[in-house]
């Protein structure tokens, strides 16, 4: 059935605490994503040439040295860019997957959900730990079916989602059927 083919995926995460960037976890979901044809729209890889909009690496050590140096205004001019950025990936993203590890502070993790949330897409969060771990108020704004308590978990609920086995819940999924229409440029 391939419902998920061609579908933006956003992937929210830990940038700034994650010891890693936030990259492992992205990478790993990307085998999965591209088998179910979603394209990936990944913070720590953004479709943007400039590494002025980089936040990991090399870039992420030289904001963190503006911090620790108080040298806000030059922090504010290079993060302002990356969050319209990442912004604007969630917005044009079909959906959202997003991770929380309850011991690793996130603050654009949490803007991108409820963006996401309030633009009614399909917004999947796994909990480190599982739903036991998740703050309780993220049980107040999204639907807990939503909150997975494990990469595997969520994994299967999108290969089912994708192939019909599940239907998706319609308050948040909206799938088309690009047979049923036919492209202008197309000549009968």
């Amino acid at each position: 059935m391939h419902r998920l083919q061609s579908l933006r995926c956003y992937l929210a995460g830990p940038i700034d605490n994650a010891p890693d960037d936030g990259v492992g976890w992205r990478l790993a979901l990307y085998p999965l994503l591209q088998e179910l044809g979603c394209t990936i729209l990944d913070p720590c890889d953004k479709p943007i040439k400039e590494a002025k909009y980089r936040e990991i690496d090399d870039e992420k050590q030289a904001m963190m040295a503006l911090k620790s140096n108080g040298r806000f205004l030059e922090l504010a001019q290079r993060m302002k860019p990356i969050v319209h950025y990442d912004l604007r990936m969630v917005d044009i993203s079909d959906l959202v997957i997003a991770y929380l590890h309850p011991e690793v502070p996130v603050f654009g993790t949490v803007h991108e959900i409820v963006n996401s949330l309030n633009q009614r897409k399909p917004t999947l969060v796994v909990v480190e730990g599982g739903k036991e771990n998740a703050p309780n108020w993220l049980f107040g704004i999204m639907d807990y079916h939503f909150i997975f308590d494990s990469f595997e978990k969520l994994s299967l609920y999108l290969r089912q989602l994708d192939d019909g086995t599940i239907a998706g819940d319609l308050s948040r999924w909206v799938f088309f059927d690009s047979d049923l229409y036919d492209s202008p440029d197309e000549e009968e």
